[in-house]
């Protein structure tokens, strides 16, 4: 062998293991199992539709997916721990776009959902809506509303708590309408919506616990507050199609700590996006009222820089900002 043909092969045989050594640590991504943090108790909705989410997409990974329930602080304490995770793909965190965008104005966080995150994909809704009972006088939203802003202070409506997604949407619209009227928020949705069964306010804002009194016919559905329609009452419109600029959209995505290489993005987004149009997985949306729903990573990242600031303008106007007391 010549000493130039020598020369080359230790040159090459150098190169390739400068390449090996130096190659990016995603390239047998994953390696190892994959941590997804759900911030909530087992049973709930998120926890049960995010598992069967993960279980379907960890035929694409080759590698477990295990579930870790991190309860804590109304899902903060989850969105805390993913925000100070490494970013290398072994830590996933299933999000709530409330605790992303309304909770950091409404107490003091440690994360910045501007900054702390990396988004992946958004993967289903929760439906929302407001109701008064079906022998009020009230058939449309606007008059309901006109009622409302002719009599100040004598209407009362109830939801789930202060601060609520549905909660802010009914101050939405009385600032746009210029109502005065008086917030009644109960521990749960089931409460507010019995607190409307039984007269004790005239309306009720709040997730789909009201759905079967509705088609019993005891309850009147006035208007979607979310993004799209309900297929159960499709004849419904939403708030944006009854010309206000706002819509609540509120449910789980996949999110990983701010940082995590491009590459492991998409491996994650393939299986997840694959696994959310499973039948099983559509399915269970179906049977929990909730929307199939998909925004990919930059339509995620562009909803949470949209609605940060403006869920910022409206918890601050109505006197909720903790930095305000």
């Amino acid at each position: 062998m010549t000493d130039s043909r020598m020369l080359k092969i230790f040159v090459g045989s150098v190169l390739l293991l400068s390449l090996a050594l130096g190659a990016p640590a995603f390239a047998g991504y994953p390696e190892k199992p994959v941590n997804l943090m759900i911030p909530y108790g087992g049973g709930g909705t998120t926890d049960v539709t995010a598992r069967l989410l993960a279980n379907i997409a960890q035929d694409d990974f080759a590698k477990p997916i295990v579930v870790v329930n991190k309860p804590g602080g109304g899902g903060v304490l989850m969105h805390e721990l993913l925000a100070q995770a490494k970013p290398d793909g072994y830590t996933l965190g299933v999000v709530a776009t409330g605790v992303l965008t309304r909770t950091p104005f409404l107490r003091k966080v440690k994360y910045d959902p501007e900054k702390d995150f990396t988004y992946i994909m958004l993967f289903a809704l929760w439906q929302y809506g407001l109701v008064v009972q079906a022998d009020s006088p009230w058939k449309t939203l606007d008059e309901f509303l006109d009622y409302a802003k002719a009599n100040p202070g004598k209407v009362t409506y109830s939801t789930a708590g202060t601060g609520s997604a549905q909660y802010l949407a009914m101050e939405y619209l009385a600032q746009q309408k210029g109502i005065k009227w008086t917030h009644i928020p109960y521990k749960g949705g089931i409460n507010a919506v019995t607190a409307l069964l039984g007269g004790h306010v005239p309306a009720c804002a709040q997730a789909v616990e009201w759905k079967p009194y509705v088609q019993d016919g005891q309850l009147r559905l006035l208007a979607v507050l979310g993004g799209q329609r309900i297929p159960t009452f499709p004849e419904v419109k939403t708030l944006k199609e009854l010309g206000y600029d706002y819509e609540v959209v509120s449910g789980p995505g996949i999110a990983a700590p701010a940082g995590l290489p491009p590459e492991i993005v998409d491996t994650i987004t393939k299986a997840f996006a694959k696994a959310s149009h499973d039948q099983k997985f559509v399915d269970l949306l179906n049977k929990l009222d909730m929307l199939p729903f998909m925004l990919d990573k930059a339509q995620f990242e562009d909803y949470i820089k949209k609605d940060v600031p403006r869920k910022k303008q409206l918890v601050e106007s109505l006197g909720l900002s903790y930095q305000q007391k």
